[in-house]
């Protein structure tokens, strides 16, 4: 929880400088470069990571790796997460980043979780039915999980939807179980 707080802090400051520049897509973008290339080259997350490596040191490959790639304002603001030895958060802050832009751009996330797999024409479709419910532009997440036996699941931020033959199963237990017989 630390670390979801720590890397909202950041992803926070840095989307305000994002928004008064008009740069927020291009500023995730960037992230995203960062957080891949971190990833990408063997050892480099495990050298931003290490405690004993001073931060100027960290500075230098930062810039040599990104800084034909970046634009100085992200540059800058990786050099402060480096000063400030919070690059472990770097992947949690890009994620946090995303979720305000997606705010930003009325965009809710949602994740649906189907028995089967689903054709796209029907989850384009109830995309366009939570779309209108929500009044926000509704992005589907599907993820097929067949001990659900039939049915859908959606949650979308801390709401739940449950359609699934094993909820309406546990329901009809419970509805059953606190049946008086005569």
């Amino acid at each position: 929880m630390l670390n979801k707080s720590v890397a909202r802090r950041y992803a926070e400051a840095f989307f305000i400088i994002a928004r008064e520049n008009d740069k927020i897509d291009e500023f995730q973008q960037e992230l995203e470069k960062i957080v891949a290339a971190i990833k990408e080259v063997e050892n480099l997350e495990a050298y931003f990571a290490h405690l004993l490596i001073p931060a100027k040191e960290k500075k230098d490959v930062a810039s040599k790796i990104f800084a034909s790639q970046v634009s100085q304002l992200t540059l800058n603001f990786l050099y402060m997460i480096i000063d400030k030895r919070r690059e472990s958060y770097i992947e949690s802050i890009a994620e946090e980043y995303q979720e305000m832009a997606d705010e930003s751009r009325n965009i809710a996330k949602a994740e649906l979780t189907a028995a089967r797999d689903v054709p796209d024409d029907e989850v384009k479709a109830l995309a366009q039915k939570l779309s209108a419910s929500t009044g926000k532009t509704v992005q589907l997440n599907v993820t097929v999980d067949p001990a659900l036996i039939g049915g859908v699941k959606i949650r979308m931020g801390d709401q739940i939807i449950d359609g699934t033959v094993i909820k309406r199963l546990e329901m009809l237990r419970d509805q059953l179980k606190q049946t008086k017989i005569s």
